[in-house]
């Protein structure tokens, strides 16, 4: 900044002294020699000239400079403003706003128009869970009968060891729950069946925090969306903690939902084992279909993890006006 602000002073102050000194020489009758030694002789008035010149070339650079900074500013301003889904000042920007909006109104259109398209897929892929839950467990169900099987059959068991495989049993039958529990919330119906998206989560919060032996705190906001953002937001809750439940082995798992700027943010934050997002295997996690509906609708989903650092998986929809 300072570099730019010397060399235009520089700038100026040169051409202010060549303009003058160009004209100087057209209107003036003297031979060139004797009007440089009539300069010279004169100092004073040498002076004055480099000084008017040197004060017009500063007022021109300070009036530079204060124009660019403003401009730099509204610029920084607007920049922000569509960051946070805001109508900038600018007129270009507006229009580059209006476009990001149009699109994201015409993707949350799309989106509805594909769930209602997806509705035989949808009930295809419930069954398909059915049957995924019935077979995890039962099999973990088999494995804890034919644990208990050997203990009541075996005579010559030491305490040690039927305290060992109580103990085995009671683990699968733990996890067999877990796995009941995330599996049946995968069946839960697409609708919120009236409730508005609080409604929704508050209730399922709650159902959660009677059956499971983490801490579910909630801060949830009092939002008004489009019913087909909210049944998004809420199977995206759904299947957030349905991953939450089933891998992430947390004490305490945080949800809140807010609106910013224009934005719907649904954000649940566990203190569980997380995972390495690099890892692909790892990183699927389930949330390949909620950064996909976070898309459709226009949005993002953001997914900060790390081994035994926990999980927060933060996804922001921009809410549109509906005419």
């Amino acid at each position: 900044m300072k570099k730019s602000i010397l060399t235009t002073f520089t700038a100026v102050f040169l051409i202010i002294v060549v303009v003058d000194v160009l004209q100087l020489l057209i209107t003036n009758t003297t031979p060139m020699t004797g009007m440089m030694n009539q300069v010279s002789n004169n100092l004073y008035y040498l002076w004055i000239f480099l000084s008017v010149a040197g004060v017009l070339a500063l007022v021109f650079t300070i009036f530079n400079y204060v124009e660019n900074a403003k401009i730099k500013q509204e610029f920084t301003e607007d920049v922000k403003r569509l960051e946070q889904n805001q109508q900038p000042a600018n007129p270009e920007l507006q229009i580059v706003h209006e476009k990001i909006m149009n699109m994201s109104n015409e993707l949350q259109e799309l989106s509805k128009q594909k769930s209602v398209d997806k509705a035989e897929i949808i009930e295809t892929e419930r069954k398909r869970i059915s049957r995924e839950l019935h077979d995890s467990v039962s099999q973990e169900l088999f494995a804890a009968t034919m644990i208990l099987s050997s203990v009541t059959t075996a005579n010559n068991l030491s305490e040690e060891q039927v305290m060992t495989q109580t103990t085995l049993v009671l683990k699968v039958l733990h996890e067999a729950q877990n796995e009941m529990r995330a599996l049946l919330l995968h069946l839960r119906p697409v609708e919120l069946d009236g409730k508005s998206l609080v409604q929704g989560l508050t209730a399922l919060t709650d159902e959660l925090s009677a059956k499971i032996s983490a801490n579910i705190n909630i801060k949830l906001s009092d939002i008004s969306a489009s019913s087909n953002i909210e049944d998004n937001l809420f199977r995206t809750a759904q299947e957030i903690l349905s991953n939450t439940l089933r891998h992430s082995q947390a004490d305490n798992i945080d949800v809140s939902l807010n609106e910013k700027y224009g934005n719907i943010i649904l954000r649940i934050a566990d203190d569980g084992v997380g995972f390495d997002t690099s890892d692909e295997k790892s990183a699927s996690y389930g949330l390949a279909n909620i950064k996909e509906r976070a898309l459709l609708l226009g949005g993002d989903a953001k997914v900060v993890s790390a081994p035994n650092q926990g999980t927060i998986v933060e996804v922001r929809i921009p809410k549109i006006e509906q005419n």
